[in-house]
């Protein structure tokens, strides 16, 4: 029988790769999985049953600008919109009391570049929309 935690991971708790490297210039990571759903019709108003479609695949990330130029130096062409990757989000319990749990977003890719900056601000924030194809989950 599983057994269950109910154990609550916090930003302190996640660790973000890309490239074998921990981004440490990270500030939000967001990634979903969408399946395509409708309903089937058929004799009547009501629906007989749902039926699915494809997968998608999508999120974002924001880093610093320094954490942008670090990836735009491993770019062809300098474009990091020519980047194929897998970033792994790793949520590790700080106090040894739950389980780590690993999700790896395969064959990533960013969809556009923003850069951006106002006036008084102390660093520039980088949101980075990304695609991916799969999320391989190891926990």
């Amino acid at each position: 029988m599983a057994t269950f935690s109910s154990k609550q991971y916090s930003w302190a708790d996640m660790t973000i790769s890309y490239g074998g490297r921990i981004l440490e210039g990270v500030m939000e990571v967001e990634y979903k999985e969408t399946k395509e759903k409708e309903y089937l019709y058929g004799r009547g108003a009501k629906p007989h049953a749902i039926v699915h479609g494809n997968m998608n695949y999508e999120g974002k990330i924001k880093v610093w600008q320094s954490e942008l130029e670090a990836m735009t130096k491993d770019a062809k062409d300098k474009d990091i919109n020519n980047l194929s990757f897998d970033i792994v989000v790793a949520y590790v319990p700080r106090d040894n009391d739950g389980q780590i749990i690993t999700d790896i977003l395969k064959n990533v890719e960013f969809m556009e570049v923003t850069k951006s900056m106002t006036q008084g601000a102390t660093n520039m924030e980088v949101e980075l929309p990304i695609m991916f194809l799969d999320v391989k989950r190891q926990a």
